[in-house]
């Protein structure tokens, strides 16, 4: 009976550290990377924490449901000087470095930026750092000129609790295909831009191109069919096709009087907008088809 007893008591103590651990683990990588109170003087927490993963994550904000987040802690501080004054701050783990960049790269949009482990953005009233797969955002509803500093610190904080605790994967190389002389970072959308719904996983940037700002992007896909398929959605409304050298090419003239382009090579799908002149247009693609090859033929 003894034994019996002594190996009950010994399956309870396994049982509750073995769930105390699980716990911990679920929620320790965001919640506890949130400042405490100590770490903000001059704020305080007002709420208590937001705790979401998988597909509660709708829950928090539908939005962020399909951007392969596995979890997120979030909070909301005010200012001890001024009540009205409020950052609101996340701390999100995601499923994959590229999952985490594609995040960031939304937030922050075109600009001229490196691509790093550790990718940083600044705005009035948003500060943003993607490390590995980490995300930290704050924001503000009030653009005060002093509250730049204080979004800043709010998320260095999380960063510093990360430390080199994060997922030092590369970004895929092949965002570097379409990477222009003036230095324009490659920005990387897991979801379908609004001007290209049935296109996902596209890298995008903006090249100078005879004196003129124009957007280059170009999508890797699984095989030539399912690149196909892709194609012929995106150019069902509005579009003439061509065709020369076993690529596809579809064309429109927008509302702004400017060309939207878009091809189809192998299983790449690729193009460019904002352009004024036609014929400039025919010269990009062609550009970026060149790189597309030299990029293969490296892989190969």
């Amino acid at each position: 009976m003894r034994i019996k007893t002594r190996l009950f008591l010994l399956y309870i103590l396994v049982v509750t550290f073995s769930s105390c651990s699980l716990f911990q683990s679920e929620i320790s990588t965001v919640v506890d990377l949130l400042p405490r109170d100590s770490d903000v003087p001059g704020w305080v927490r007002i709420n208590s924490v937001n705790f979401y993963k998988g597909k509660n994550i709708k829950k928090y904000n539908s939005e962020y449901l399909g951007l392969g987040i596995d979890r997120i802690a979030s909070s909301v501080y005010q200012s001890i000087d001024d009540k009205d004054v409020k950052i609101k701050l996340e701390v999100i783990s995601f499923n994959s470095v590229s999952d985490a960049y594609s995040f960031f790269s939304t937030v922050r949009g075109p600009g001229i930026f490196d691509i790093s482990e550790v990718n940083e953005f600044c705005s009035d009233t948003v500060t943003i750092i993607q490390s590995g797969e980490y995300v930290i955002s704050s924001t503000t509803d009030k653009a005060e000129l002093f509250l730049k500093k204080e979004l800043k610190a709010f998320v260095h904080i999380p960063l510093l609790y990360i430390g080199q605790n994060y997922n030092h994967d590369k970004l895929p190389a092949g965002l570097n295909i379409i990477k222009g002389s003036d230095g324009y970072g490659v920005l990387y959308s897991r979801k379908p831009y609004p001007q290209f719904p049935f296109l996902s996983n596209i890298n995008s940037t903006r090249w100078t191109w005879n004196k003129e700002l124009i957007d280059v992007f170009l999508s890797e896909n699984n095989s030539f069919y399912d690149a196909y398929e892709i194609f012929k959605n995106l150019t069902q409304n509005d579009y003439i096709l061509i065709s020369s050298d076993n690529t596809y090419t579809a064309f429109r003239k927008e509302k702004d009087e400017k060309y939207t382009f878009i091809s189809l090579n192998d299983k790449w799908i690729f193009g460019c907008w904002s352009l004024k002149n036609y014929n400039d247009g025919k010269k990009v693609l062609n550009e970026l088809k060149s790189r597309i090859e030299d990029y293969n033929n490296r892989k190969n």
